[in-house]
């Protein structure tokens, strides 16, 4: 196999996910169901890493900003994909796959932000613990309806009735 293919499909791998909250790559006949948050997010990171380099170098007085601007700013770009995130979680909506991919790109670009930015370090680490806090406790509840299970030999739903 050729060793870009191999690198792909191991990053493949790495963000795959349901299938329902998911894109579908094939790769050398092996299909992935590559995460769209994920996928938005990540992908995101890496692009706007650059771009916020270039912004820090050209136009310092973006980055010389009060700690808690940089908070409101950042906390406003990753909002609508905190929102969808967590209007999911507890069922109040269902999400689309382009929704979860472009609110996460701001996500990303949030996080690039934050992390490039001249705020204080221990500032950035409380700030950053306080949102994986929410992440950990948001990650626990999940009132979204669970799939019937299914056999993993055929594909058939499992009875789970009791025979009386």
């Amino acid at each position: 196999m050729n060793p870009l293919k191999r690198v792909a499909g191991v990053i493949l791998r790495f963000f795959e996910h349901k299938r329902t909250h998911a894109f579908q790559v094939t790769l050398e006949e092996r299909v992935y169901f590559v995460c769209a948050r994920c996928s938005g997010l990540y992908g995101s990171v890496v692009v706007s890493f650059p771009l916020v380099l270039i912004l820090h170098l050209f136009v310092p007085p973006l980055f010389f900003t009060d700690a808690l601007v940089t908070d409101v700013f950042c906390l406003c770009l990753a909002l609508p994909t905190m929102l969808d995130w967590t209007t999911q979680r507890l069922a109040l909506r269902e999400s689309t796959n382009r929704i979860r991919f472009f609110t996460a790109i701001l996500g990303g670009f949030s996080l690039e932000w934050y992390l490039l930015s001249f705020v204080n370090m221990i500032h950035k680490i409380l700030f950053l613990a306080a949102i994986f806090a929410f992440i950990l406790i948001f990650s626990t509840i999940d009132r979204r309806p669970k799939p019937p299970e299914t056999s993993e030999h055929n594909g058939e739903e499992l009875d789970h009735t009791d025979n009386v």
